[in-house]
C-alpha cells in the first residue's frame, strides 16, 4: 500500500528532476494518452461490418 508521504517524495523529486515548467506539459501528454487509449478501445467495442451479418431469406419465391 502506497502512503502519502510516499507519493509527497516522488513528486518532490519528479518536480526537481524535470522542474515546474516540463512537469505541466508531462502530465498533459500523459492525459491525452489515456484519452487516445480510452477512445481507441471504445471504437474496437463498436461492431464492424464484417462482424454483423446481414438476414437475408433463402427462400424467395420466383
Amino acid at each position: 500500500m502506497v502512503h502519502f508521504s510516499e507519493i509527497l517524495v516522488i513528486l518532490v523529486v519528479v518536480l526537481l528532476l524535470f522542474g515546474t515548467g516540463k512537469f505541466p506539459k508531462i502530465m498533459e501528454n500523459f492525459a491525452e494518452g489515456i484519452k487516445a487509449f480510452k477512445n481507441s478501445m471504445k471504437e474496437n467495442e463498436k461492431p464492424t461490418k464484417k462482424t454483423q451479418k446481414k438476414k437475408t431469406p433463402s427462400n424467395k419465391k420466383k
